[in-house]
């Protein structure tokens, strides 16, 4: 027969257990609550700081006035504006006409070079023919920390659609079929990608993109894009089974640029408007496509 254990040593492995046990608790926290569940659409854990008390008074002092008038603003829109129940052929919406300083601000740049991830820059400015501009230059070059795969990107977006009070709300757009942009660029391939403010995180990075592609030279040009040719995708990865966009839910429009070509970029903006084609029969470009192997009916 076994000696009996002594109460210490007892208390001891317990106490072993239970450090290994929080160290794991630990080391797993944040993986596990990236995968289950996101308390923010950046994908960060840590909570950003509270600003002082004194602080935030004042700037909630500062914004009552101007919210408060744009809140009346709205109300006076929901009672005098006559909402659009239906659309004919032709009819169209003007989204942004850049044709003033105040309009190119509601636009955010980014590049790889903002979390260090490349060497790209870009900017979006008001031009002297009265057009937004979106140029820079893109690098290929991939940085040496081990972690980065791939380089040479830039985007501009729109900022979120905010209502009276900072109240974050979203654009409906399911009248239109098409959207139409007028631009002058330099040969490259643009990205289209709209974003859509879903509930539930596990469709926070869902992206509808299509190609815009332009023309050199000093020509403008008129592009409409079909929303049903627009695909899906995840975390910037392509899926399997295709879904129409969800035009009543769109929080976003951005315009990338991403080719395989280095070197300087130019695309001048006019205006972005949505329109109604009745000539556009097709109601998903990639309904059809089923693959059985994914979907488990070998």
């Amino acid at each position: 027969m076994s000696a009996l254990t002594s109460p210490r040593s007892l208390l001891k492995n317990v106490a072993e257990n239970f450090n290994q046990i929080s160290i794991f608790k630990q080391s797993s926290t944040r993986s596990s609550t990236v995968i289950v569940y996101q308390k923010t659409k950046s994908g960060r854990d840590e909570e950003p700081e509270k600003p002082p008390l004194r602080k935030a008074a004042s700037a909630a002092f500062k914004s009552i006035i101007p919210e408060t008038k744009k809140f009346i603003i709205e109300q006076k829109d929901i009672w005098t504006r006559s909402p659009m129940i239906e659309c004919e052929h032709g009819n169209y919406e003007v989204l942004c006409r850049f044709n003033n300083q105040s309009e190119v601000d509601k636009w955010i740049v980014s590049t790889d070079s903002d979390n260090k991830g490349g060497k790209s820059t870009a900017e979006f400015t008001f031009s002297k023919n009265k057009t937004g501009w979106f140029h820079g230059n893109i690098c290929k070059e991939i940085p040496k920390d081990g972690l980065t795969k791939y380089a040479g990107w830039a985007n501009i977006t729109t900022k979120t659609p905010k209502k009276s009070f900072f109240r974050e709300t979203n654009w409906d757009w399911s009248l239109f079929n098409c959207i139409v942009f007028k631009v002058r660029g330099d040969g490259r391939p643009y990205n289209i990608v709209l974003g859509c403010n879903f509930y539930y995180d596990v469709n926070w990075l869902n992206r509808w993109t299509f190609p815009l592609y332009t023309r050199g030279g000093p020509y403008w040009q008129i592009s409409k894009l079909p929303f049903s040719r627009f695909y899906l995708s995840h975390h910037g990865r392509i899926q399997d089974i295709q879904e129409y966009p969800c035009l009543s839910l769109v929080n976003s429009l951005g315009i990338t640029v991403m080719d395989s070509a280095e070197g300087p970029f130019s695309l001048e903006i006019e205006s972005i408007a949505l329109m109604y084609d009745v000539n556009l029969t097709e109601k998903h470009a990639y309904e059809l496509f089923e693959d059985r192997n994914f979907q488990g009916n070998c």
